[in-house]
Parts: C-alpha cells; sequence; structure tokens
C-alpha cells in the first residue's frame, strides 16, 4: 500500500468520524424529533441496502475509482443539504444521499488497494493489506470521533463539524484524482464483460467455493450483534456505572472501541502470518471466544468490568474482520472483486436489520443484558456447528476449499 492511499483512506474515515459522535443531535437541530429519528435512520439503512449490491457490480465494471469518486460527491450534495436543512424533508433527501455515498465507498477503494497489493506482492500480502486497511480506518475512526466531540463542544453550533468535513471529502476527491491510478482495471476494460455476464460469474464463484457460505452466515450473525452492542451499550453502561455524571466516559469508551478493533487487527495479522495455513480454524476461535466474551459482557454490573468486556469485544471484532477479509479476498478473483466485498457488506446490513427489529419486539421482554446473550448464543452456535461439519470442515480448516 503506497503513501498516498494510507493518507486518503486516513483522511477519509477521520473526516467519518468527525460526524460520529454528533449526527444524531445535528439531525434532532435541524428538524426531526424523538419519533421521526429512527425513521431516518431507518431509511438511510435501507438506502445503503437497495445500492450495496449495484455499487459493487458497477465499481467491477467501470471501476473501483469511479466509484469511489462519485462517493465523494453524494457525501458532499448530503452534507450541503444538511447544513440548508430546516425540516424533515430536507433531512430525508440528506439522509439518502449519505446512504448512497456509504454503499458507493464500500469496498471500492479496499477492492482498488488490495488489487494492486495482489498484483505487485502475490497472494501472500492479503493478511497484511487487510490488516492495514482495517488499523487505518480504526485509527481515523478513533481520532476523527475525538475531534468530533471537541469541536462540537468548542463551537456554539454542530456547523463546524460539517463544514470540516465537507473539506476534508474534497481534499479526498482530489487526492484520488491526481494520485491514485487504475492501471489494472484499465487494461481489463479492453475486454469488458456485460452486466449479466458478470453477475452470472459472481454467481457461479460464491457456489462453487464452500468457504463463501460459511463466512456469509458468519457475517450475517456479526451484523446481528454489532447492532445491538451499538443501540444499548451506552444505556447498559449508564445502569451500571457508578459515578454520579457517567455522561462524560462514553466518548472515551468510543475511543476505547475504536483502538481495541485497530489492536485487533495488528493481532490477526501476527496470527495469520504464524499460521498461514489455517486462516478459517483462526476465525472459528476467534468466534467461540467471541461468544464468551459476548455472554461475560452480559453478566457484568460493574462499570469497569463493562469497559473491559467492550474493549474485548471490539479487539475480537477486530481480530475477525481481518481474517474475514483475507479469506474473501483469497478466493476472490479481481474482476468480481468489489462485487463480492459489497455482498459481504450488504449480508452484514441484512443482520443488522433483523436484530433491529428483532430488539424492537424483545428488548422489553428480555431487557438489554437478554438481547445480548442471544445475539453472543448465535454467534457460538454457528461457530460450534461448522466446526462440527465433517469433511468439510477438514478442507475449510486446511484452506483448500
Amino acid at each position: 500500500m503506497t503513501k498516498i492511499q494510507q493518507i486518503i483512506i486516513f483522511i477519509n474515515k477521520f473526516s467519518l468520524g468527525i460526524m460520529v459522535p454528533i449526527l444524531n443531535l445535528i439531525l434532532l437541530e435541524k428538524g426531526a424529533d424523538l419519533e421521526t429519528l429512527p425513521i431516518i435512520m431507518a431509511l438511510y439503512a435501507v438506502t445503503v441496502l437497495c445500492f450495496e449490491l449495484p455499487s459493487g457490480v458497477f465499481a467491477d465494471l467501470y471501476g473501483r475509482k469511479t466509484v469511489f469518486l462519485l462517493s465523494c460527491g453524494f457525501q458532499v450534495l448530503s452534507l450541503i443539504l444538511l447544513i440548508l436543512s430546516n425540516n424533515v424533508i430536507w433531512l430525508i433527501f440528506s439522509i439518502i444521499f449519505n446512504g448512497i455515498s456509504r454503499s458507493f465507498s464500500s469496498g471500492s477503494l479496499d477492492a482498488l488497494v488490495i488489487d494492486q497489493a495482489i498484483t505487485v506482492q502475490g497472494e501472500e500480502c492479503l493478511p497484511k493489506i487487510t490488516s492495514r486497511l482495517a488499523i487505518l480506518d480504526a485509527i481515523g475512526l478513533a481520532t476523527g470521533s475525538i475531534a468530533g466531540g471537541i469541536i462540537s463542544y468548542i463551537g456554539s453550533t454542530y456547523l463546524t463539524n460539517i463544514v470540516l468535513r465537507i473539506g476534508l471529502v474534497i481534499i479526498v476527491f482530489i487526492l484520488c484524482l491526481l494520485f491514485i491510478r487504475e492501471t489494472q482495471l484499465q487494461r481489463g476494460r479492453e475486454e469488458r464483460i456485460s452486466l449479466s455476464k458478470h453477475l452470472q460469474n459472481s454467481k457461479s464463484l460464491i457456489l462453487s467455493v464452500p468457504i463463501f457460505k460459511y463466512i456469509f452466515i458468519g457475517v450475517f450473525f456479526t451484523g446481528f450483534f454489532i447492532i445491538t452492542l451499538e443501540t444499548y451499550w451506552q444505556s447498559a453502561f449508564l445502569r451500571v456505572s457508578t459515578l454520579a455524571d457517567s455522561s462524560w466516559v462514553l466518548g472515551i469508551i468510543t475511543f476505547i472501541g475504536y483502538m481495541a478493533v485497530a489492536s485487533g487487527s495488528s493481532l490477526s495479522l501476527k496470527a495469520l502470518e504464524k499460521f498461514r495455513n489455517h486462516h478459517w480454524r483462526i476465525y472459528i476461535l476467534s468466534q467461540l471466544i467471541l461468544c464468551g466474551s459476548i455472554l461475560i459482557l452480559a453478566l457484568q454490573r460493574s462499570g469497569l468490568g463493562f469497559i473491559l468486556g467492550y474493549a474485548g469485544i471490539y479487539l475480537l471484532l477486530g481480530l475477525g474482520d481481518v481474517v474475514t477479509n483475507s479469506l474473501i479476498n483469497k478466493h476472490t478473483p479481481n474482476q468480481t472483486r468489489a462485487s463480492i466485498l459489497s455482498l459481504n457488506s450488504f449480508i452484514l446490513q441484512i443482520g443488522a436489520m433483523c436484530a433491529s427489529l428483532f430488539s424492537s419486539i424483545m428488548v422489553s421482554r428480555l431487557e438489554i443484558w437478554g438481547i445480548w446473550i442471544v445475539a453472543g448464543s448465535l454467534i457460538g452456535g454457528y461457530a460450534f456447528l461448522v466446526t462440527l461439519i465433517n469433511y468439510r470442515v477438514k478442507r475449510l480448516g486446511s484452506d483448500k476449499a
């Protein structure tokens, strides 16, 4: 990965992090209320789902760089509409363009970086490149979140956060336009296939490689759990904390979570390099430990124990994410990489939406702790059952699938 690629990825995630701590507050200030806010966020999720797969296919057919530049354009448009918003209608258009931007950015730049790294260094670089991407993402989001919280605290309004985000997105657009090249893809465009043929190739790939269905099932359950954690962890922490005012700790815990993801990504690189032919076993082991960590977190009744459990879970999520991406990219040819990565993100979002529906129905009966126990049990049950699948387990365990 080149220096300019690392700079672009970091700035892109840093600018996103600036908005993370205060996005819902901005929406409430710009015309939403407690009744319309969930509807707006649901609209965002639906938009991401609708454009996730088409954006990946478009990236494979017409170029990852083109799709990423479009993502930047949609993001700037979304932010401008957010500044101009004074009612829910404007917010709806802003959030739709934000969802489109999110769909177009997922996997496009990562696929380009991975393609170029494989071309130069071969498949042996996959653990290193996926780990570095995950670390850059986590550190960018962590530092951006801290900066966003400080900026919103100093400023009298949230306008500074939005304007800074626009400026950084424009910088990312210019850097990508001037310094990112797609030489490998450009040569491939001379033999560009039709959309139907591309979709058929992607379908055949998924059906012919047994490991994909196991990965995507795991991704679904991971998405199911992550949304329950992100939705309820603040409320759960405030319940168990003994501090008179615990709200100020939430930003610190968010930072700790992102840094734990970065640490997990770094740890996964060492594990993948040491056990080169056992990536799948590392993934399953991480999922089993993750299940135990979730159950431990659900049983915590102290603030310190909660923070340690929260950090441990995100460390394992960072580790598992890198191993997952390494396995996906190892079995995916360059010409369908963006489509498969978008499918992975799509399944993650489906798991998150199912969890949102389940939680809204069951949280009053099970409480937050019960929801987490269910989510953790699903991950543990999935990992346990996969390890019991006779000869397939042996094939996957040695990475020969």
